[in-house]
């Protein structure tokens, strides 16, 4: 009987012990996670070769191939993993061998997005030895095994939040130019879009909302009304009802001068969603005051995030924190068994590495006094 009960106790807390834990929710100090893993150093590629676009100083490499790098030298003194890695241009139109190659990665990063390269050397490429990392989803280049990681993610995760029940303003800038895609999206969605506009230099951002939300009209009546009577009214200016929402697709820098315009212009405070250009690498603030209650959506490596000791010296870009994605990529996904099914908490989002399409999710994050606080 005593052994009988011993072995009912043993099944029990073996059963109770294979239960997952509970999501306790995200917050900006556990977005990145290293993975605790026994890699298997026999099954990683003994030599990569990367192709990359070259920038305008062909003595500097890339920020994404640095962050490849970066990640190469932790495996290197953590479990002494060591390929031999050949550097190889996308601008060169010369052709070298690949007979001898494990792993071919190609690095399709522009932050221009402008990409018109001459792909030629690439035609010899086995398919199932080649790695595409690209931020361009209307890449010319066709591999199974793929890793896009675009804008346009974080566009359609702001888009699937916005609840709007009147109608939306969306503001972009000279270097987006992305209102027309944008309005698409939503109006998928079933939302009301009632103006898009372009935020440049030869407007304030104060002058821009007192047009959308015809504030400067409401004063203008009470100068008129002022005249007629020939006195002094007192009147507050009242703007337009049929605006709920704003979404600006702007540099973090233009968002932080057209938010508290908006919100000083505005009768009541509009949800503002804002999706970060992407043209440079201007990092959110631990407390961004002229963001506060934005709706944001960004990789976390532009986010005031932990890091590991030897990634605080890094220069912070996103091209960097692709690259060093990559590099982890590569060790989950021929390093560790297929049946892992391991998910990786990246510098650039959740990453799930299991299949040929390498899938990403966009974190969105609400700005407020006391700090991000991840949706």
């Amino acid at each position: 009987m005593k052994n009988k009960i011993l072995i009912l106790l043993i099944a029990l807390i073996s059963g109770c012990s294979s239960i997952p834990k509970s999501d306790q929710g995200e917050s900006i100090d556990t977005l990145f996670e290293k993975p605790e893993i026994n890699y298997k150093t026999n099954s990683l590629p003994k030599v990569i070769k990367l192709y990359y676009l070259e920038n305008n100083d062909n003595y500097r490499l890339p920020d994404e191939i640095k962050g490849f790098f970066e990640n190469l030298y932790f495996y290197n003194s953590k479990i002494n993993y060591q390929p031999k890695i050949i550097l190889s241009s996308l601008n060169s139109k010369l052709c070298e061998s690949n007979e001898n190659i494990d792993l071919s990665i190609i690095f399709e990063i522009d932050p221009t997005n402008k990409i018109g390269q001459d792909y030629s050397c690439l035609g010899g490429l086995s398919n199932t030895k080649t790695l595409l990392i690209s931020n361009n989803i209307y890449s010319q280049l066709k591999f199974d095994n793929n890793f896009v990681i675009s804008r346009e993610q974080e566009k359609e995760r702001l888009v699937n939040l916005i609840s709007s029940t009147k109608g939306l303003v969306i503001i972009d800038s000279n270097k987006t130019l992305d209102k027309f895609n944008i309005a698409k999206s939503i109006l998928e969605k079933n939302h009301r879009v009632v103006e898009q506009k372009t935020y440049g230099s030869k407007i304030s951002s104060q002058d821009l909302f007192e047009d959308l939300l015809m504030a400067n009209r409401s004063k203008e009546r009470l100068r008129k009304l002022s005249r007629r009577l020939s006195r002094q009214i007192k009147g507050d200016a009242r703007t337009r009802e049929d605006i709920d929402a704003v979404f600006l697709s702007v540099g973090l820098n233009e968002a932080r001068n057209l938010k508290p315009a908006l919100d000083y212009i505005a009768e009541n405070e509009l949800p503002t969603f804002i999706l970060s250009s992407w043209k440079n690498n201007i990092s959110y603030k631990l407390k961004d005051d002229d963001l506060i209650s934005s709706i944001n959506s960004d990789i976390p490596f532009m986010m005031p995030i932990k890091v590991p000791l030897h990634l605080k010296r890094s220069k912070k870009t996103r091209e960097f924190a692709i690259g060093y994605d990559a590099f982890e990529i590569i060790m989950l996904k021929y390093g560790t068994n297929n049946n892992q099914n391991y998910i990786y908490k990246g510098l650039t989002g959740k990453i799930n590495p299991n299949n040929n399409k390498i899938t990403r999710e966009a974190y969105v994050f609400r700005i407020s006094k006391e700090g991000i606080e991840i949706l």
